[in-house]
């Protein structure tokens, strides 16, 4: 297998940091296979169909690979009212507002099942027009509903779920999947593969300008935040949460001097100056405070003046910690509060105490923090009450 086309299939406007990493890891190992990506997301949606055939034409790929990050877009964030428009239906005293709301919602039901059709369209588009072709796909959305999805694509085309370095280079290498997390439908069967261990995270910075040679899409994503990992896997169980499922339990760490440099690379040769951690949690635990604080502390003495944030439990920030993350250019941050009484968080798993979060925010003021912090609320779930919600 000489060549890999990645597609990254339409989701809201998102920095495609696993597609990138993917073909850094690729191109680190074998350095003769030509890739490129192709982010379809940055198209309309009746140029994209279009737009894949003539790149597959004009690249000729031996492996089309796609990755498909979001699929649930019922969730509350900006541009999407579907929670406002369900409150309205069940609970509005106006029967106008009711109506209304119910109009809406069948609306938003049509465009999510037409969002996933279309994203299903891509993979038959290429085993329709280009049948020589092998077709992969990943990714958090296709990890997370597999076994649904895996019956709407053509048949033979290798899921990939979780991590998907050590799958891709015995794909290119035609071996075998022995090891490796995969599923694929063979007729009415589906075969499966369990991974016997976790991908080694490169010690290596990213090959930055081979990735802009593969990837001339990258400008428009300058005005964004710019995803960089520090660390891959999570400790936690938090009952509503995918990423041990995804990334694995474990926590691995890249060198702290690997990432800042990373970040240099695109702060110097992009112009970039807004960060995104993509770790399932910045501050893990405990044991990764010495790789955040160096990594905060090389963004000082690189002179980076750049804006960063990510997934962040404030009830693991000291007010060391805290100074440190101000100075370095912490911007907006989003904090999974899930529920304002510490009864429901037990029963979701999610391992910390309240007076710990409040703590954090507090030692963020004191430093001078003036960005926004976020909360992310998990209402109505598990063992719920008036009484918890109003403690919320």
């Amino acid at each position: 297998m000489k060549s890999i086309l990645y597609g990254f299939l339409p989701c809201k406007q998102v920095y495609p940091i696993g597609i990138t990493y993917l073909a850094d890891f690729v191109h680190r190992r074998r350095p003769d296979v030509r890739q490129q990506i192709l982010d379809l997301s940055l198209y309309p949606q009746a140029q994209r169909p279009a737009v894949l055939r003539d790149a597959v034409s004009a690249f000729s790929p031996d492996l089309v690979a796609f990755s498909w990050r979001d699929i649930q877009i019922f969730s509350p964030h900006e541009g999407d009212a579907s929670l406002e428009h369900a409150f309205n239906f069940y609970f509005a005293s106006n029967t106008l507002k009711r109506v209304a709301a119910s109009f809406q919602g069948l609306k938003q039901l049509y465009r999510y099942y037409s969002d996933i059709r279309a994203n299903l369209s891509y993979p038959w588009l290429i085993h329709k027009e280009f049948p020589k072709a092998k077709i992969m796909i990943g990714g958090g959305a296709f990890t997370a509903f597999a076994d649904q999805l895996i019956e709407k694509l053509p048949e033979g085309v290798l899921g990939i779920l979780g991590e998907g370095e050590d799958a891709l280079i015995k794909v290119i290498d035609g071996q075998p999947l022995d090891g490796e997390r995969y599923i694929l439908r063979e007729g009415k069967r589906i075969r499966k593969g369990e991974q016997r261990s976790t991908v080694l995270l490169d010690s290596q910075t990213v090959d930055l300008p081979y990735l802009t040679s593969i990837f001339p899409q990258y400008r428009a994503y300058l005005d964004e935040s710019i995803g960089v990992q520090s660390k891959r896997g999570c400790p936690y169980d938090c009952a509503f949460c995918l990423y041990p499922y995804i990334e694995g339990k474990r926590v691995r760490y890249r060198p702290a001097a690997m990432v800042v440099q990373d970040i240099a690379q695109h702060y110097h040769q992009w112009g970039a100056r807004r960060f995104w951690f993509t770790d399932a949690q910045f501050i893990t635990g405990k044991e990764a405070y010495p790789q955040c604080t160096e990594i905060l502390e090389r963004i000082l003495a690189e002179k980076l003046e750049i804006q960063w944030s990510g997934y962040i439990r404030t009830s693991l920030i000291t007010p060391e910690l805290a100074k440190l993350m101000v100075r370095s250019g912490v911007g907006d941050l989003e904090v999974a509060i899930t529920s304002g009484s510490q009864e429901v968080l037990n029963n979701l798993h999610m391992g910390f105490k309240l007076e710990r979060l409040y703590d954090g925010c507090r030692y963020l003021a004191e430093a001078s923090f003036k960005g926004k912090v976020i909360l992310n609320y998990s209402l109505n779930s598990p063992k719920e009450t008036e009484e918890t919600l109003l403690q919320s």
